[in-house]
């Protein structure tokens, strides 16, 4: 039987280590250590969900965001620039070091003329959701990690979708400071708007 766990830390730490010594086992798997038997079946699956969403009711608004997300471009090409140049450097010198250089430079300007991003105009919108997904277990075997689903969409004057992007990361509650997975998941949902 699987329950739902409503343990303290200090407790989901107790009984992670009781059911990932090996030594409080037999190889047949009963338990072999002091005191009751714990339940290792526990388990904590939690869910959250909060978005916001900017609005652009005016040009001026839509144009100062679609300079900003330039300017951030830009400013990412001009470290892609440095990095390649002190690279190109490093590796060759003379007359093939320049020509290696402009080529190089030459290739970052075009993947970067790539980038995409949510352009907006007047009357549009853009929503970011934050979704969250936590596992956890005692169980040696058992889940624990955390899932981080980000989606931005866009939507033009009439609210009809015209972009949408998503990703989703995968985090070992390991590598997560303490307690951190299980607070972004049992946050209660929000959504929230605000004009740009």
């Amino acid at each position: 039987m699987i329950v739902q766990a409503k343990l303290t830390q200090v407790e989901r730490n107790q009984l992670e280590q009781k059911c990932r010594n090996r030594l409080n086992w037999t190889d047949g798997g009963h338990w072999n250590g002091t005191g009751k038997a714990p339940n290792c079946f526990i388990k904590d699956d939690l869910n959250s969900t909060s978005s916001h969403t900017y609005r652009f009711p005016t040009d001026a608004s839509a144009t100062k965001w679609n300079l900003e997300w330039e300017k951030t471009i830009r400013h990412m090409g001009h470290l892609g620039t440095a990095l390649i140049t002190v690279g190109v450097a490093a590796a060759t010198v003379g007359l093939a070091g320049v020509g290696a250089g402009m080529l190089a430079g030459v290739v970052k300007d075009e993947v970067q003329a790539l980038i995409p991003y949510p352009r907006m105009s007047r009357g549009w919108s853009y929503e970011v959701i934050f979704k969250y997904h936590f596992k956890w277990s005692p169980h040696p075997w058992g889940q624990r990690e955390l899932t981080q689903t980000v989606i931005a969409i866009s939507k033009n004057h009439e609210g009809k979708e015209v972009g949408k992007t998503s990703s989703v990361k995968t985090y070992k509650l390991t590598e997560l400071p303490d307690g951190l997975g299980r607070m972004l998941a049992s946050t209660l949902p929000k959504r929230t708007n605000s004009d740009y």
